[in-house]
């Protein structure tokens, strides 16, 4: 049966299956990307079902072949499959087309996409004051020796900032003192570029000939104190320091009011 005038051969059904959109001038001049991007897709929709209705109209003109009808099949499951992958679905979601040796790229949809906020990171919390316990003697000069050998000079910055954490036990006069002069374990402690902590706090009572004369009151006592202490820096090593401390009874307790050794 020979073909009716008017009638497209195959091989120009074919380029027009093939042929890139040409899209209208209205959608090309749209202000956001997003508004073309969903302009361009139902153009190329409404195309697609053009294409469709007129190759439905040539069959019912003229009954094809099967080679002719495998051929219009073939070619509608191609566009499908382009337009599944090349363009976004119907929930809007960006299509990705991978690379040998690169990573999937995203298409315009993730340009429109909100950046997260750049979290900064949080300052150090300080920890929560220690409750001094000035009930006895010992318990003061225990406090103040863990406070004030439990140092490390990055944070710390001069030996200062030892004296104030241990001021809690210790007399006002003794806080300005040992603020206004250096100490040599603090120096040794920076030089070996390390931090210190106390393991144990032995407190017991001042056996030494610099204060045997000395003689304990109500309100004031004499202790020795033996700190041990691990240091570790450049060189790791453990150490016991020891230090003869006059405990004062004053208002709000027992405080440290003098210390030899320091």
């Amino acid at each position: 049966m020979s073909k009716k005038q008017g009638q497209r051969p195959a091989s120009e059904w074919r380029e027009l299956l093939n042929a890139e959109y040409d899209y209208p001038e209205e959608i090309e001049n749209a202000g956001k990307r997003r508004v073309r991007r969903r302009a361009r897709k139902a153009y190329r929709q409404e195309q697609r079902e053009e294409v469709k209705r007129r190759l439905a109209e040539e069959r019912r003109r003229e009954p094809i072949t099967p080679g002719g009808a495998i051929l219009v099949i073939v070619a509608i499951l191609a566009i499908g499959a382009a337009a599944t992958h090349w363009w976004p679905d119907r929930t809007g979601a960006p299509s990705t087309v991978g690379h040998a040796g690169d990573s999937a790229r995203t298409l315009d949809a993730e340009d429109d996409a909100p950046r997260p906020a750049t979290t900064a990171p949080r300052a150090p919390e300080p920890s929560p004051s220690v409750k001094a316990d000035r009930s006895k003697p010992e318990k003061a000069s225990e406090g103040w020796a863990r406070a004030y050998l439990t140092r490390n000079p990055v944070l710390d910055k001069t030996h200062i900032a030892s004296v104030e954490r241990a001021a809690p036990w210790m007399t006002d006069s003794l806080v300005a003192n040992l603020k206004h002069f250096d100490d040599k374990a603090w120096g040794e402690l920076v030089s070996n570029g390390g931090i210190s902590k106390v393991d144990e706090v032995t407190v017991g009572p001042a056996d030494d000939d610099r204060v045997r004369k000395q003689a304990d009151t109500e309100t004031r006592v004499w202790r020795k104190t033996s700190v041990d202490i691990t240091v570790q820096g450049y060189r790791k090593y453990n150490e016991t320091r020891v230090y003869l401390t006059e405990v004062m009874l004053t208002s709000d307790g027992w405080r440290v009011g003098r210390v030899l050794g320091v």
